[in-house]
């Protein structure tokens, strides 16, 4: 008979812990039993060279709902953490750094925040009592190592190195299995993650004392540098590296400038002619979305439920800053949520060698129907090979091709060969759009989506004097 799913499953991840460990686990104990929730904890000794061992096997001697897991080498904190992720089972699963410098009486707190509240993960925000002079230092290399991640990563999370963590396990899990690092970085990835994947984080303000009876498991400098060097790492990991993209790609407010100079009014007539054909109220994925033009200027003011992926981490946290649903997301290699409509703006030309595996994936997600908008004349494409070969060169995103540029002809071929509803072009007009019915039923734009084939110039006949037939 399977035993019933806890409440909250809890990690301790442990480290020569043995001189205050039973101590911090009989208060730890005294607030869980005063809760209302259901709970497991878990020990994860990380190759403890004291008698932590003995201890946990002790107190998990004495207590049904507890448990241990034994490292036979230190592996670091993300790995104990790691460990004891996939041994739990708790709606919500967290951890917290068994010293107690951050008092327990938070955890019913954080753990409501998720239960109750609709949150994905909550922690901990620490403040420090400047009247405990020995952690000032701390205190500024902590308030130094998050303005570099505000800087590097344009993570907004306050206190990001915080051992006081929790995670709901439904919508957060995959996230937490799927940091690499096993070392102090763990916090960092693990925040910037979640943050990434568009998930709902609460910060809690709690105290933090420093315990003077027991020695940091710290190494200021040596654990400082090497979580600097790792966080230049992990940005290419994110989409944040800006060597791997052109510079027109390295921020939303350069990327928007650009374009508007480059071509004027037709960057918003883009966008313009796709908002047409989505109804208000609509719910839209946003493929490739960019700096999420189309919502800022159009389905904001509609109503309509947005969400944006791009591969551009860069971009991803702008609209995350500006109140927007966004999420890293590589279209190549992740399945698409499902939405009333897909579109996709400008930025199927870097896919077009795998056209029908992302097609495929759109058409699938789309309740209604799937909407890709391209260029079929820009720089890139000029007659002087200089001019096309330095704008291809510009426009590089970092993932897929950059070289290749759909013209009128070619992508017009593509619609066809797809069994595209509709193609619109209006001459002069820099951008084409073909569409893609999922469900006629629920397509409520226009009766002119259902009827005859593509005629010759890749439009149907429509019954108003749009520019682009709807």
């Amino acid at each position: 008979m399977d035993t019933p799913i806890p409440d909250l499953s809890l990690i301790i991840p442990c480290y020569n812990e043995a001189s205050h460990l039973e101590a911090s686990v009989a208060q730890l104990l005294e607030v869980l039993d005063t809760t209302r929730y259901s709970y497991d904890i878990v020990f994860v000794d990380d190759g403890s060279r004291d008698h932590t061992r003995d201890v946990i096997a002790r107190i998990c001697a004495q207590r049904p709902q507890c448990r241990c897991i034994f490292h036979e080498r230190n592996q670091g904190r993300g790995a104990a953490v790691k460990t004891g992720f996939a041994a739990t089972r708790g709606r919500v699963t967290g951890f917290i750094d068994i010293d107690l410098e951050v008092h327990p009486q938070y955890i019913p707190r954080l753990v409501n925040l998720i239960l109750q509240h609709g949150y994905d993960v909550a922690t901990g925000f620490r403040h420090y009592l400047l009247r405990q002079t020995r952690t000032l230092h701390r205190h500024l290399l902590s308030r130094s190592y998050h303005w570099f991640c505000r800087l590097l990563l344009g993570l907004s999370v306050q206190d990001s190195e915080t051992g006081y963590k929790f995670f709901k396990r439904s919508s957060a899990g995959a996230v937490v299995l799927a940091c690499e690092s096993n070392g102090w970085f763990w916090d960092t990835e693990v925040m910037s993650r979640a943050v990434l994947a568009n998930l709902k984080v609460g910060e809690l303000p709690v105290l933090f004392l420093r315990r003077m009876d027991k020695p940091s498991t710290v190494r200021l400098v040596r654990d400082s540098w090497r979580s600097v060097v790792e966080l230049y790492r992990f940005r290419a990991k994110v989409g944040l590296s800006l060597h791997d993209r052109s510079p027109i790609y390295w921020s939303a407010a350069g990327y928007d400038l650009m374009m508007k100079l480059l071509y004027g009014r037709e960057y918003r007539q883009t966008y313009a002619a796709v908002a047409q054909l989505i109804p208000a109220g609509s719910s839209v994925v946003d493929v490739c979305a960019g700096t999420c033009r189309l919502y800022f200027d159009h389905l904001q003011a509609r109503r309509c439920e947005y969400l944006a992926l791009d591969c551009n981490g860069h971009f991803v946290m702008a609209a995350r800053n500006r109140g927007v649903k966004a999420r890293l997301f590589n279209v190549l290699t992740e399945e698409l949520p499902a939405a009333d409509y897909v579109v996709m703006g400008s930025s199927f030309c870097h896919f077009y060698q795998h056209e029908t595996k992302i097609l495929a994936k759109m058409l699938s997600a789309a309740r209604c129907g799937v909407i890709i908008s391209e260029p079929v004349r820009n720089l890139s494409t000029c007659s002087w090979r200089v001019v096309g070969g330095i704008a291809n060169r510009l426009t590089n995103p970092g993932v897929g091709e950059f070289q290749y540029r759909f013209d009128l002809d070619s992508f017009r071929s593509f619609a066809e060969r797809h069994g595209a509803d509709r193609f619109l072009h209006q001459p002069g007009q820099r951008n084409a759009v073909a569409v893609f019915v999922k469900n006629r039923a629920d397509m409520r734009v226009t009766a002119d989506w259902q009827g005859s084939e593509l005629g010759p110039d890749g439009d149907r006949p429509t019954r108003d004097s749009s520019p682009y037939g709807v």
